[in-house]
C-alpha cells in the first residue's frame, strides 16, 4: 500500500509544547491528522545489541556500553553514537497490526536529556497486498526535527532503526524508553 502523507516523508509538529499523547485514550490529536476519534498508542521499545567487542567496526567494549540511558523514573531515555555504515545497536517496536491505515510519529527525547543531532532512517516492515514483504524507509533529523509525522501505513509488523546511518563519531542519536522522553506513537481511526 506504501505510505500517504501528501508526499512529504516527515513533518514537524506544530503543536504547543510538543509532547504527544500517550495510551489508548481519546487525545488532542496532532494537527495533520485528518480524524475525529483516534486510538493512540505508544509504541514499545525494544533495543538490542547486534555487535560488540569489535573495534575494527566500531563497536568497541561490551554490549552494556554500546548505548546509555538517561533520565528518571517518570522519563527514560537512551542514546547512542551514530557507527556509520555497520550496526552495533538496534532499536525495534511492534505497533498494533490493523488493516486500517495509522499515522506514526516520532518525539526525540527533550533537549534535558542531551543534544542529538543525528540522522535516524526508520524501517517500516510489512506485507504489500500480494503478500510479499517490503521495507519502506522514512528518515528524520533529531538536529532539526524535534518531532515529526513518519507517514500513514496499514498492516505495518515491525518499526526499526539501526545506528549504521551513515553518520559517524561523534554524532548522537537518542530515543524515548518510558515516560514522556520521546518516542514512537501510532494514532489510528477508531
Amino acid at each position: 500500500m506504501g505510505f500517504r502523507d501528501g508526499g512529504a516523508r516527515s513533518r514537524s509538529l506544530l503543536r504547543p509544547g510538543g509532547a504527544l499523547p500517550a495510551g489508548d485514550v481519546q487525545p488532542a490529536l496532532p494537527p495533520l491528522l485528518d480524524v475525529a476519534v483516534a486510538h493512540v498508542y505508544s509504541l514499545p521499545v525494544t533495543v538490542e545489541v547486534v555487535d560488540s567487542y569489535n573495534p575494527s567496526q566500531g563497536c568497541p567494549g561490551s554490549a552494556a556500553n554500546q548505548y546509555k540511558t538517561v533520565g528518571d523514573e517518570a522519563a527514560l531515555a537512551a542514546w547512542t553514537y551514530a557507527n556509520g555504515t555497520h550496526r552495533c545497536v538496534e532499536v525495534s517496536y511492534r505497533p498494533k497490526i490493523l488493516n486500517k491505515p495509522c499515522a506514526f510519529w516520532f518525539e526525540a527525547p527533550p533537549r534535558r536529556f542531551g543534544q542529538y543531532a543525528g540522522k535516524i532512517t526508520f524501517h517500516f516492515e510489512y506485507a504489500d497486498p500480494d503478500g510479499h514483504p517490503r521495507d519502506e524507509r522514512v528518515t528524520i533529523d533529531e538536529g532539526s526535527e524535534r518531532a515529526g509525522r513518519l507517514g500513514e501505513h496499514s498492516g505495518v509488523e515491525r518499526i526499526w532503526f539501526g545506528d549504521d546511518t551513515g553518520q559517524r563519531y561523534p554524532t548522537k542519536i537518542a530515543w524515548g524508553l518510558k515516560g514522556h522522553a520521546g518516542g514512537l506513537t501510532q494514532v489510528c481511526p477508531a
